[in-house]
């Protein structure tokens, strides 16, 4: 089962750099991904910044997680993602000092949810990287420089 973050889940759904690299992702192994209450703030805001016409995309989001086939409405226990992403973060920043909070969340998320692969095109951040930490298999793999991270 597959975790996809919110620079996955916005290349799907409005055009961008990986929209190309997410579509023949979905088409190759026709994931159903989960929606969870980290991606609504995140996809809206997605959604607002990026899109020519974001009234018809926020809609067909909600209705694809609605419809359940695409996307569906994973339910996490908030306090517990919390917790470990807090974990993580403990874990971590020291390490990697610009690790932000809503990359640990969504880790913690897959974690808690029991996902095996995570989602993500943020090279820019560390999610990926801590991804792989936590034994969760990273797609697109990483690259030269996130593996040089985990040294």
């Amino acid at each position: 089962m597959s975790y996809a973050d919110t620079s996955f889940l916005s290349a799907c759904y409005l055009d961008d750099a990986h929209t190309a690299a997410a579509g023949h992702y979905l088409e190759q192994h026709r994931p159903r991904l989960p929606f969870v209450f980290l991606h609504w703030p995140e996809m809206a805001r997605a959604v607002a910044v990026k899109s020519p016409d974001a009234t018809a995309d926020w809609e067909e989001i909600k209705t694809d997680v609605q419809a359940g086939e695409k996307l569906y409405a994973a339910s996490l226990d908030a306090d517990r993602v919390a917790r470990r992403a807090a974990g993580l973060l403990r874990n971590f920043h020291s390490r990697w000092n610009k690790l932000r909070i809503f990359d640990s969340m969504h880790v913690a998320a897959a974690i808690e949810g029991g996902f095996g692969t995570f989602l993500s095109f943020d090279t820019n951040g560390h999610q990926r990287v801590l991804a792989s930490t936590q034994r969760l298999k990273v797609w697109p793999p990483l690259t030269a420089a996130e593996a040089l991270r985990l040294k």
